[in-house]
């Protein structure tokens, strides 16, 4: 998130100092704003199903060493 905060910076900077008129300026400031938009949501979207994904299976490796744990401990069972 910081490299789209550092890029949307320097694209502001470098639209300020351009020699643009104001209306051609303001109008490129608002599409790259859109478009930066577009791909911080794209990344929110890629992060939680990373997350969800990774709830998932944790939750499964958990499951799993609680059926290992009480095999290992349970009379008669191994170890």
């Amino acid at each position: 998130m910081g490299f789209f905060m550092g890029l949307l910076t320097g694209a502001v900077i470098a639209l300020l100092y351009a020699p643009k008129p104001g209306d051609m300026t303001r109008e490129e400031l608002r599409q790259r704003s859109e478009e930066l938009k577009r791909r911080a949501d794209e990344l929110q979207r890629v992060a939680q199903d990373l997350s969800a994904q990774a709830q998932v299976k944790g939750r499964e490796l958990a499951d799993e060493a609680k059926r290992q744990w009480e095999r290992t401990t349970r009379p008669g069972g191994e170890g």
